[in-house]
C-alpha cells in the first residue's frame, strides 16, 4: 500500500555482496552487468579440461589466423606508406 524508503548503511549506495565497494570497483562495473553471477557464483558450471591434442590443434589454428592477420596488416601498412610518400612529393 504505502511506499517505504530503504536507505543504505554503508558509504556506497546499493545492497548485495559488493555493497562495501565503490561502484567503479564492483565486478558489474569492471566486467559488465551480471558479472558477479558468472565470476563468483559458487555453483556455476565448470569447463571440462581440454585434451592436449585438441589444445595443440587449437593453438596451431590460432597461430595460422594470427599470421594471416599480420600479413594483411603489413600489406595495409605498405600501402599507407606508399600513399604518404606520394603525398609528400
Amino acid at each position: 500500500m504505502g511506499w517505504r524508503a530503504r536507505g543504505w548503511t554503508g558509504p556506497w549506495p546499493g545492497r548485495g555482496p559488493f555493497s562495501n565497494l565503490p561502484p567503479w570497483q564492483r565486478p558489474g562495473w569492471l566486467y559488465g552487468r551480471g558479472a558477479c553471477w558468472y565470476l563468483y557464483w559458487p555453483y556455476r558450471a565448470t569447463v571440462p579440461p581440454i585434451k592436449a591434442e585438441d589444445e595443440a590443434a587449437l593453438l596451431t589454428e590460432q597461430k595460422t589466423i594470427i599470421e594471416e592477420q599480420l600479413k594483411a596488416m603489413q600489406e595495409t601498412l605498405k600501402k599507407i606508406q606508399e600513399r604518404l610518400n606520394e603525398l609528400n612529393k
